[in-house]
C-alpha cells in the first residue's frame, strides 16, 4: 500500500513507530539496565560486560519465547506451525535490539578507548535516556502534546528504574 497524502504518511510512520518501540524493546531495554547495574557493582571486565548483556538478552528471548509458543498453543488447542513459530521468534527480535546500544559502548571499551567501568555508566545512562525517548514517542504516538509526552515519559521513567531496583535487589 503507497501512501498517497500526508495524513496516509502520517498513519504509515505511527505504524512503523508502533512497531519499532513495541513493549518488547522496553522490556529487553530494562531487563539488561538492571544486569548492568547489576554486574556494575562487581567491578566487571569487558568480557564480563559482554557475556552478562549477551546471557541476559538470550534468557529474555528464549523466555518470552516459550511464553508466547505455549500461550498461543493453548489458546489454539493445537501446536503451531512453523510459520507461526518463525513470525513469534521474528516478533521477539526486537528484545535483541535493545542490547546493541549496550555492546556497541562495551566495544569501546575492548579496543582500549575507555575503561570497562565507564562504558558501563554509559550503557546504563544511554539505556535510561532510551526509555525516555520510547516513553516519550508513545506519548506522541498517542497523540499527547509535547509537554504532555514529556511528563508522561518521566512517569514511565520513574516507574521502569523502580522495576529495575527491585530487580538488582533481587539479583544481590
Amino acid at each position: 500500500m503507497r501512501p498517497t497524502d500526508d495524513s496516509s504518511q502520517h498513519r504509515l510512520v505511527r505504524v512503523l513507530a508502533l512497531r519499532a518501540i513495541s513493549g518488547r524493546l522496553v522490556y529487553g531495554a530494562v531487563v539488561i539496565l538492571a544486569t548492568l547495574l547489576a554486574v556494575g557493582v562487581a567491578g566487571p571486565t569487558v568480557i564480563d560486560e559482554i557475556g552478562a548483556i549477551l546471557l541476559a538478552t538470550f534468557a529474555v528471548v528464549f523466555a518470552e519465547f516459550y511464553s508466547e509458543v505455549v500461550g498461543a498453543t493453548i489458546r489454539e488447542g493445537r501446536s503451531l506451525t512453523h510459520p507461526e513459530l518463525r513470525a513469534t521468534a521474528a516478533e521477539l527480535g526486537t528484545l535483541v535490539i535493545a542490547a546493541v546500544p549496550p555492546l556497541v559502548v562495551t566495544g569501546g571499551a575492548a579496543i582500549g578507548l575507555y575503561s570497562p567501568d565507564i562504558a558501563i555508566w554509559v550503557s546504563v545512562w544511554l539505556l535510561v535516556a532510551l526509555l525516555f525517548a520510547f516513553g516519550f514517542a508513545a506519548g506522541r504516538v498517542s497523540g499527547r502534546s509535547l509537554v504532555g509526552s514529556a511528563v508522561g515519559a518521566a512517569v514511565l521513567l520513574i516507574l521502569g528504574l523502580g522495576i529495575i531496583v527491585v530487580k538488582v535487589m533481587a539479583m544481590h
